[in-house]
């Protein structure tokens, strides 16, 4: 191999990593140095030709080279040294740049969160649908509302006549007066034992009679009679044996009256003691039972209301039901309030609980405000309470259900942010309020929901949806827009803004979410890159490579 082949090898070598210098950030200086270089040697070697005999030759040889393959090695080194070293600048001035709108951000510390795309669909919220089935079996008697109509809480839906609802009103109004008698008799019995009570106790300590006159007007039953006429005998017969034995004592009387007086004192004194015995035991006894069949009639009443309830009443016919019942106040029944009434008539039955004939008629109605999204009924049609005649749903606020495969459950997490993609292109932000533990044997994913607002029914039940879900990252990173990175000859690449100009580097990119990518190498926090327009900087700097690639190619030829 001669001096000028290693020469020439040896000069392209320099160059050659000169340009690789460039590429790492240290283009302008080592591109100058290496072109200074480059001719400096040149014109040294041709300077010197007369200096020696092996530089002649050396020239000789460089010469000789160039007119076998000039083109070969020498111009084609540098055609590429050249290109690379200044295409790392790109030749836009300011005036271009605000034509082009390129706006720049600087890279700084930040997270890039992860995300996890998932399909879903929008649901009906079940905890607001309502099945609505009759109380009672029934025929159809009127239908209100249809099909994808408002309706507010407490709305009729239909009238519907059922036998059951009669034999369930007159049940309850029969209960309802057993519930009303034992209010009368309650009070009486507790008064009877209360007051025959106290008689007792007067007789007992020796009252006279004007101090048992005090007890007139007090309710005792039967008992007042008994217990004093038994006493009125029991003081007879006292007053009997007295004057016997004062007869029998002066001698006056024989000893068989004093002993017939005897034996009639102690009967009426058994006769009155039996009598304070069984009036105290039965005023008990009956002021007990009557306390116990309150109970029970109040009992049986209750069951009976919700009986009556559970067959469609409502709460105006059970009110309207328990008003017939005789009132306690002063032993009256009730009176008609219809100032139509004759003076002490009673209202009329029917009239009260089935105005219009509607007697066994009851109201469905609706349980919530809501949309009417199932209608299954017909005037005259027979139903019965397995019936699903109407349902109700709340679209208020929607579910989305989302479907997360293995891979990803164990990063999905209640409350992590969550963008829902809509078919319109619509974005709504919510969060993931439920993941299930449970993976699905059909389709092993498992269940994350999320719930939109649906304040104006904009999210229908039904439609497929995608869900971008956040995973978010603890660890700080250098982050530019997403934007800011273009690819560049298949390589990810961001324009950095120097002093006055825009300088193409070469990066490591990491994560990226919907904004944000992490540069890895490449970058430093606080460098301001390209981040709005940098594809038209992409474009002309391909513009410039091209034309350079063109100039060099000509002069080599």
């Amino acid at each position: 191999m001669n001096m000028k082949t290693i020469l020439s090898i040896g000069r392209t070598y320099i160059a050659l990593l000169l340009c690789l210098a460039c590429v790492w950030g240290i283009a302008a200086a080592g591109c100058a140095v290496e072109r200074d270089e480059h001719d400096g040697h040149d014109h040294a070697a041709h300077a010197g030709e007369d200096a020696s005999e092996q530089e002649g030759h050396a020239h000789a040889a460089h010469a000789e080279q160039d007119e076998e393959d000039h083109s070969d090695h020498d111009h084609s080194a540098h055609a590429e040294a050249g290109e690379v070293c200044e295409s790392l600048l790109v030749p836009v001035t300011q005036q271009q740049v605000s034509q082009l709108g390129i706006k720049t951000a600087p890279a700084a510390k930040g997270t890039v969160q992860k995300e996890i795309r998932a399909p879903g669909e929008i649901r009906i919220d079940s905890d607001k649908v309502a099945h609505v089935v009759p109380r009672a079996s029934g025929i159809v008697r009127e239908v209100k509302k249809t099909l994808g109509e408002k309706v507010e809480a407490g709305e009729i839906l239909a009238w519907i006549e059922s036998d059951e609802l009669a034999k369930a009103k007159l049940d309850f109004y029969d209960k309802e007066s057993e519930v009303g008698c034992c209010k009368i008799i309650l009070p009486r019995a507790q008064d009877i034992f209360m007051n025959v009570a106290r008689l007792i106790a007067a007789i007992e300590k020796g009252a006279g009679e004007e101090d048992i006159k005090k007890l007139d007007g007090m309710e005792m039953g039967v008992y007042r009679g008994r217990l004093l006429t038994a006493y009125a005998a029991y003081r007879s017969a006292k007053t009997t044996h007295e004057w016997e034995s004062r007869l029998c004592t002066k001698q006056i009387s024989s000893g068989q009256d004093l002993l017939t007086a005897e034996t009639k004192l102690a009967q009426a004194r058994a006769n009155f003691q039996a009598a304070m015995d069984t009036a105290r035991y039965e005023t008990l006894i009956a002021y007990t039972e009557a306390a116990q069949e309150r109970q029970v009639a109040e009992f049986n009443a209750v069951a009976a209301e919700q009986q009556l309830r559970l067959n469609g009443a409502d709460d105006e016919v059970v009110e309207v039901l328990r008003s017939l019942v005789p009132k306690t106040s002063g032993l009256e029944p009730c009176v008609c309030n219809d100032p139509n009434c004759k003076q002490d008539e009673l209202p009329s039955v029917q009239e009260a609980l089935g105005k219009d004939e509607r007697f066994a008629w009851y109201a469905l109605r609706s349980p919530f405000a809501g949309t009417l999204i199932e209608k299954h009924i017909a005037l005259g049609e027979s139903i019965d309470t397995t019936s699903e005649v109407f349902t109700i749903a709340d679209l208020s606020s929607v579910w989305v259900d989302l479907a997360i495969s293995q891979q990803s459950i164990p990063e999905v997490r209640e409350d992590y942010s969550t963008t829902i993609l809509l078919p319109d292109g619509s974005q709504p932000e919510t969060i993931i309020q439920f993941v299930s533990p449970i993976i699905a044997p059909e389709t092993r994913t498992a269940l994350a929901r999320a719930t939109l607002e649906n304040t104006g029914g904009r999210y229908r039940p039904g439609t497929f949806v995608e869900a971008v879900i956040q995973i978010p990252s603890g660890e700080e990173v250098v982050v530019v827009p997403k934007a800011s990175v273009q690819l560049v000859n298949d390589q990810p690449s961001v324009f950095v803004w120097g002093s006055s100009a825009f300088e193409l580097r070469k990066v490591k990119t990491g994560r990226s979410d919907s904004s944000k990518t992490e540069i890895l190498r490449g970058l430093k926090a606080g460098e301001k890159v390209a981040a709005v327009n940098a594809f038209h900087l992409k474009a002309e700097y391909i513009k410039s490579a091209a034309g350079d690639l063109g100039a060099h190619h000509g002069h080599s030829h």
